[in-house]
């Protein structure tokens, strides 16, 4: 039981819950408005801000402060795809002189689409500091759908009131707070022209930027075998009928397939882009504009194939009391997922979709490179 001016507050933790967690928000909102934060790893430490967000400003007085050690830390999926690694290396160290320009930097680090040539003014080697401290840096990047490209250099000396101080070990428990961090905010019944019986509830996730949907469609069994689609947020091609993808085909497919099933519920995730953000899927858009393909290009700005973690899906179901599905899906990882999480997959049902002269290379992907599964979908 914590004390506050003689008032006792529930818990062990604060006022506003336990200080660790509350750090590594504040530190993932700290990356996002453009301000360097501290990650520590026991007596290690570094300080890194995102290349995509950081201002000139602050990135002189990094150069100053790291005297001669600044680099920008790239991942091993952009280091080899932009052609700046020949084989696996792991983190890539890019130094940067004192009179490198920010926007060299971004256009090393993806913020710019355009294809990079090996540049041959800096220095590139593996990253020779802390593994755990990069690759904790890389996940708050993620975590605030940014490229994870950082700005940044190790020290465990540098003292300074104005930083947010993540914990390595913090950062790791951070990713495994969603599924206890679900709340309804807000439900009401919609009408939806192929579904006119249906209700929404939309879920806020406490510890993360994402509002998630559950779109109940009739009057379904929930306690029984519930048909669900779990439908990943995609504003191109559900809202704007996008021919890029097979998103929206798939959205009004699902929705009128659960309908004619009897009910079932939609999960609209709010994973746009595979899970690196709209703004990070134009970027990729960007990228296959030049010849790669959808895998390549996520590959490209520094992500894996795919950055979904269907976590907050099988959250979903719990919180809904539903154990066992027929699941409306191409996708063979969804289906491993959700059982790893305790939900039973008794049957999958395909979807199919159309191919038009936009989406034929991105459907060929899924299929090829993403082990999608077409051959009973289209």
């Amino acid at each position: 039981m914590t004390q506050l001016n003689g008032t006792k507050i529930a818990g062990a933790f604060g006022i506003n819950g336990e200080p660790a967690a509350l750090e590594v928000d504040r530190a993932v909102g700290e990356l996002r408005r453009g301000r360097a934060i501290r990650i520590v790893d026991g007596a290690r430490g570094a300080l890194v801000a995102a290349v995509e967000t950081i201002q000139v400003p602050l990135f002189r007085r990094l150069l100053e402060a790291a005297q001669g050690s600044l680099a920008l830390l790239l991942t091993t999926e952009r280091a080899e795809a932009a052609g700046l690694a020949e084989r696996e290396t792991g983190t890539v160290a890019i130094r940067c002189p004192d009179t490198v320009q920010l926007d060299e930097l971004r256009a090393l680090g993806g913020v710019s689409t355009t294809l990079v040539a090996r540049p041959s003014a800096f220095p590139i080697a593996p990253w020779d500091g802390s593994p755990a401290l990069v690759a904790a840096g890389f996940q708050l990047a993620k975590a605030g759908r940014l490229l994870p490209a950082l700005v940044g250099f190790e020290t465990s000396t540098l003292a300074d009131a104005s930083l947010v101080t993540a914990h390595v070990g913090d950062i790791a428990r951070h990713a495994g707070l969603m599924r206890h961090s679900l709340k309804r905010t807000s439900q009401s019944r919609v009408a939806l022209a192929d579904a006119e019986q249906s209700r929404i509830a939309v879920f806020r996730d406490e510890h993360g930027l994402g509002e998630h949907v559950a779109l109940v469609i009739g009057n379904p069994d929930l306690s029984g075998i519930v048909p669900v689609r779990l439908h990943s947020a995609c504003l191109t091609g559900d809202l704007l009928g996008s021919l890029r993808c097979d998103c929206g085909e798939q959205l009004r497919s699902a929705v009128s397939r659960i309908a004619s099933l009897g009910g079932g519920v939609l999960l609209y995730l709010d994973q746009e882009g595979r899970g690196i953000g709209l703004a990070n899927k134009l970027r990729a858009y960007a990228v296959q504009d030049t010849g790669l393909d959808t895998v390549d290009a996520d590959r490209h700005l520094g992500f894996h194939a795919d950055e979904r973690n269907y976590d907050v899906a099988a959250a979903l179901l719990q919180e809904l009391g539903i154990s066992r599905i027929r699941l409306l899906t191409n996708n063979p990882q969804k289906i491993s997922a959700l059982q790893e999480h305790g939900i039973d997959v008794v049957d999958r049902v395909p979807l199919v979709v159309s191919m038009n002269s936009h989406n034929e290379r991105y459907l060929r992907a899924k299929r090829e490179r993403s082990g999608h599964l077409t051959d009973d979908a289209g």
